[in-house]
């Protein structure tokens, strides 16, 4: 793995967004993976600027997200669809077309499907972009005995439904499952890219950067078997982690 240790959260989104910017510069139709979620959430608005300072051009890409929480409607605005549409596929003048984030409300092996055939037509993802639960969870793939490779319907650990109340009114209006990519999936992708903050991801990161173990416990170690994964944290994290360059 390659580690990017920034002198704080804004540079590491900075560092992210960057990553981003030189694949689609030297792929046009690059097929990008896409995260949610409050980590980031702070990527995009450099991959906006990016765009509209005539950097890169984003009309040729391709998007496939992660996730969606099940039973959670597309036009809602807790929806992943419309946190993609406000913070990146509008302002970046991206095609609704070219793009897809997995749908809540649809029967589950019809969107499982319709998932699989979005991921993998025409080509693997170029890129993807990930952040990481306090859980360790990537994408929604929760700890565990075991973990599932491909698209499935995950039950969502107590953790992160705590974690994502403060998106919602209520932790009782946070759905309790979601459609997710599997971790197959993600591996599968080209490149990877996890950025990463805060004091309750340093259990996480120190088990990714620090200790040798891989385990279902922490998804996010499966990302040590990745032939091209880049880690971008901050140095408080770092240091609290004990990760040393």
């Amino acid at each position: 793995m390659k580690v990017i240790v920034t002198k704080s959260y804004e540079e590491s989104c900075r560092a992210a967004a960057n990553e981003i910017i030189t694949q689609v510069q030297k792929k046009p139709e690059s097929k990008l993976g896409l995260a949610t979620g409050g980590t980031a959430e702070q990527v995009y608005p450099f991959l906006v600027d990016a765009y509209k300072e005539g950097k890169v051009d984003f009309s040729r890409i391709t998007t496939v997200n992660l996730d969606e929480y099940i039973g959670m409607d597309p036009d809602s605005l807790q929806s992943y669809r419309s946190y993609m549409a406000c913070r990146f596929f509008g302002p970046a003048g991206i095609d609704a077309a070219n793009t897809y984030v997995p749908s809540g409300r649809n029967k589950a092996e019809d969107e499982i499907q319709l998932f699989n055939e979005k991921l993998y037509e025409d080509k693997m993802v170029d890129l993807q972009l990930l952040g990481v639960g306090v859980s360790g969870h990537i994408g929604f793939n929760e700890p565990g005995e075991k973990l599932t490779a491909g698209v499935h319907i995950e039950k969502l650990d107590e953790s992160t439904i705590a974690a994502n109340s403060r998106f919602f009114d209520s932790p009782d209006d946070v759905p309790k499952e979601a459609i997710t990519m599997g971790i197959g999936d993600i591996m599968k992708a080209e490149k990877i890219v996890l950025i990463a903050t805060g004091e309750n991801k340093v259990p996480v990161m120190k088990a990714l950067l620090t200790d040798d173990e891989i385990t279902c416990k922490i998804p996010a170690t499966m990302l040590k078997m990745h032939r091209d994964a880049t880690i971008v944290i901050d140095a408080e994290l770092a240091k609290a982690a004990g990760y040393q360059n």
